[in-house]
């Protein structure tokens, strides 16, 4: 019969980190978050460019080399903030849109458009950072953005509920999305009213899907 390993044993298995991690008590979770949060703001606040990988641990209060041991390079900081954002973004909209009654599908449509603008606004300074910083032209960045993916199964749902009817859900989604994003855009330019823009944009998303409120 295989005999249990010592204690000694034991607590050195227990003891073990992995090689190249920062001493003292493993908190990779709260030091990720840290370094991402400290790499988000100086992204915002210098570009993405001229952000250097020493300035993100100095303003996280770590050595360079516990970034490294975290993070490969800035590309891979900037997937997780645009990650982060996605996720963040579509949160927002989702409890928004499930506030609203089951079957009321007018109402669902009006609290996307309306949660999907005021999360704009409040994070552009984010949201430029990780959509353009990679320098990938925006109709490839916004492909298959969570964003457009989750206006898209509203349709879907409002179109087997009867309250609209679609050809092409996919079509429809990326239009309007496009659509919320110029609005959205135009006002930021000075050119549109930044209060008006959701009910424009809830009136057009209506007119998209063959509707009148």
């Amino acid at each position: 019969m295989k005999q249990a390993a010592p204690d000694s044993v034991r607590s050195n298995r227990k003891t073990t980190r992995r090689s190249g991690a920062p001493p003292g008590p493993r908190k990779a979770d709260q030091r990720r978050a840290m370094l991402i949060e400290a790499a988000g703001k100086l992204f915002s606040e210098k570009g993405y460019e001229a952000t250097t990988m020493d300035e993100i641990a100095a303003a996280a209060n770590f050595a360079k080399g516990t970034l490294y041991h975290y993070f490969k390079n800035k590309a891979e900081l900037l997937q997780i903030l645009r990650e982060g954002f996605e996720k963040d973004i579509v949160r927002r909209i989702r409890s928004s849109v499930e506030s609203c009654p089951l079957d009321d599908w007018h109402g669902r449509l009006k609290a996307w458009v309306n949660a999907a603008v005021e999360a704009y606004y409040e994070m552009i300074e984010l949201h430029d950072v990780v959509i353009y910083g990679s320098g990938m032209p925006f109709r490839y960045a916004m492909a298959d953005a969570e964003i457009t993916r989750n206006l898209k199964q509203l349709i879907r749902d409002g179109a087997k509920a009867g309250s609209w009817k679609v050809d092409d859900e996919h079509w429809t989604a990326v239009v309007m999305f496009y659509s919320f994003r110029g609005g959205c855009d135009e006002a930021i330019m000075g050119t549109q009213r930044y209060e008006d823009v959701p009910k424009k944009l809830n009136d057009l998303f209506l007119r998209i899907l063959g509707v009148h409120d």
